[in-house]
């Protein structure tokens, strides 16, 4: 039983050791967040699904009711408008279809690009974060990186977060890090927008303020001229 007990010990040992090999490994290289996958469809259409967000469905959805309601209109109206009328309410049905569809309309589009996209040599991604941003690799070794001042938001689904920089999305699976969990990079994103934002909020006060310090100094020679002119009428006054 002492025996077993005292073979324990190397092998704890043993292990501290790997972490802290590994957590070095980690602070030197600057990544904070490795995660490896593959970019099958499933993954693609959980792309599209948080994509096509509420709000541009509703926006869809929208336009459908004002062009049937038009559509209708015409129709009431009779004459040559009832033909137009016609259009506008299939023009409706089909922007009504395609809202309630969008995500797999938006899947099929992406599955297509990535098929045809051959420069990343496949479907295998590799994604690492640090502090400035995030860089995608793909089999053939092409790369590019996604710097975190350019981070509109985040999209945190049930399977993946989708990171959005202007009209491209990083795609991040919850289950493939290989550096870092998922939690915690859910926070670190969210953390990458808030400083965004504060350094937005910064500059747009900085410019005011400069722009209310340069029209003070235009308007303090002119307070001046006002103020002497003032002061020769109430002298000829006295």
């Amino acid at each position: 039983m002492a025996d077993a007990e005292s073979n324990l010990v190397p092998s704890e040992a043993a292990d501290q050791v790997e972490v802290a090999l590994e957590t070095q490994a980690a602070a030197d290289d600057g990544i904070l967040y490795l995660n490896e996958y593959q970019y099958e469809n499933d993954l693609v259409t959980d792309f599209a699904r948080l994509v096509a967000s509420p709000r541009r469905r509703g926006s869809l959805y929208v336009a459908a009711a004002i062009a049937a309601l038009i559509g209708i209109g015409m129709l009431v109206a009779g004459g040559n408008w009832i033909k137009f009328g016609v259009v506008l309410i299939v023009f409706g049905a089909f922007l009504a279809w395609w809202s309630k569809n969008l995500h797999h309309t938006l899947a099929r589009d992406f599955i297509e690009a990535v098929e045809a996209d051959e420069s990343m040599g496949g479907r295998y991604r590799r994604v690492a974060a640090n502090e400035d941003g995030l860089m995608v690799w793909g089999k053939s070794g092409k790369s590019q990186f996604f710097p975190f001042e350019k981070l509109d938001h985040v999209l945190d689904g049930e399977r993946i977060f989708v990171a959005m920089f202007a009209d491209q999305g990083v795609t991040i699976p919850k289950d493939t890090f290989v550096r870092g969990d998922a939690e915690q990079f859910g926070s670190f994103l969210k953390a990458r927008i808030n400083k965004k934002l504060r350094i937005e909020t910064k500059r747009k006060k900085m410019k005011a303020e400069k722009a209310a310090a340069k029209a003070k100094q235009e308007s303090e020679p002119k307070n001046a001229k006002a103020k002497q002119r003032k002061q020769k009428k109430n002298k000829k006054k006295h």
